[in-house]
């Protein structure tokens, strides 16, 4: 790991065999002031630090809680780029934060408050794919630290941030901070003015884009549901031809999981409000499957 660890350094550093032949590249430039071989040498610099920040998201993905320590030496890399004057880069790099917050899982609380002042910061940015993964990053984020601390000290400015973003014209943007918010209530949902929150969330339901968020967002109703939370109860008729939605083609809207945990509910709804979910025949077909 020590080797490899290096290896990686010295590419995000630019610093290995393979980049020191490049000359230098001014950011600040336009592509018709640069000779085309300096604009090769430039895009070819950041397809080699792009393939080492895939290896690192590879290592999260195998290592998981271990990989907490191989972050250590790569974090302060990673934040340079999440801090680049390239939206590309910016994208990119908290991208990678993210999925190094996904597997790290809990291990990620020695590193919650740099994680935070970063990833706040980018949910403000003005390219929708950084503030896209800037969002999915600070859902994980929350549910996987045990900091509770700096967690609270942040939550209603996150909060606060959120709402616009469920807003935004940019399904992708919009379905992250879905599941932003589907993580926040399940890991605090003490702090969440549920009141709210609720309706803007299934306001921006069904997810369009990306997924892979309907599994914070189906998970999280479906616990309020099996409490009796009041507010979800209330939204059932809004929510009724979203899940018959969710549950028809394509079928890539719900993994295996979530989508069970859609037809239980779909089920304990007939048992409830039968003449209601009777008149969606796609949630009727799930009733009786």
């Amino acid at each position: 790991m020590t080797s490899l660890s290096q290896t990686i350094l010295s590419l995000l550093n630019k610093q290995h065999t393979c980049q020191l032949d490049m000359g230098p590249f001014d950011s600040n430039s336009s592509p018709d002031d640069l000779d085309p071989g300096v604009i090769e040498s430039s895009e070819y610099d950041w397809l080699v630090i792009d393939t080492a920040l895939d290896v690192i998201v590879s290592l999260a993905q195998v290592l998981g809680p271990t990989f907490s320590e191989f972050y250590k030496l790569v974090e302060k890399s990673i934040l340079r780029f999440a801090s680049s004057s390239e939206s590309y880069e910016r994208a990119t790099a908290v991208g990678v934060l993210a999925e190094c917050i996904r597997g790290m899982d809990s291990a990620v609380t020695p590193y919650t408050s740099s994680l935070f002042k970063i990833l706040m910061h980018r949910l403000q940015d003005e390219d929708a794919g950084v503030k896209s993964n800037a969002v999915f990053a600070i859902g994980l984020l929350v549910a996987n630290s045990e900091d509770e601390r700096e967690i609270g000290k942040n939550f209603n400015n996150v909060m606060a941030k959120l709402e616009p973003l469920l807003g935004e014209e940019e399904a992708r943007t919009k379905d992250n901070a879905a599941g932003c918010v589907g993580r926040m209530i399940s890991s605090y949902q003490d702090k969440v003015p549920l009141g709210m929150v609720l309706p803007a969330l299934v306001s921006v339901l069904p997810l369009k884009e990306d997924f892979e968020e309907n599994a914070p967002v189906w998970g999280c109703l479906v616990r309020l549901y099996s409490e009796g939370e009041p507010t979800i109860l209330g939204l059932t008729p809004k929510l009724l031809p979203i899940l018959e939605h969710v549950l028809g083609p394509p079928e890539e809207q719900l993994d295996d999981e979530t989508r069970e945990q859609v037809v239980q509910l779909v089920k304990f709804l007939h048992g409830k409000q039968a003449q209601l979910v009777k008149k969606y025949p796609g949630l009727m077909a799930a009733v009786n499957g």
